[in-house]
């Protein structure tokens, strides 16, 4: 299966290469795309086109920094950060 996301091609490529020669690694991706739209940063980490069941909104939209969380089932599938600069790496 091939992605549009390049970066994941190419770790993938590398660790199925590892795997042909019997090396020992995990494979670990983590999906994360950024868009910055008049100056306000958005960072969307999770896969592309991915089923979910519930959004949850937390922080206040009006103001421009909030946070949405993509669930299916019981389990977060995803999340967009809005207006926060760097928050994606801490969560």
């Amino acid at each position: 299966m091939r992605s549009d996301s390049v970066a994941y091609n190419m770790d993938a490529a590398f660790f199925a290469a590892m795997n042909m020669m019997d090396k020992r690694t995990e494979f670990r991706y983590i999906p994360h795309t950024y868009l910055n739209i008049n100056n306000t940063p958005i960072h969307f980490v999770g896969e592309r086109k991915h089923k979910f069941s519930e959004q949850i909104v937390e922080g206040d939209v009006k103001s421009g920094r909030f946070i949405i969380w993509y669930v299916y089932g019981e389990e977060i599938v995803g999340f967009v950060t809005v207006g926060y600069q760097n928050l994606h790496i801490y969560l």
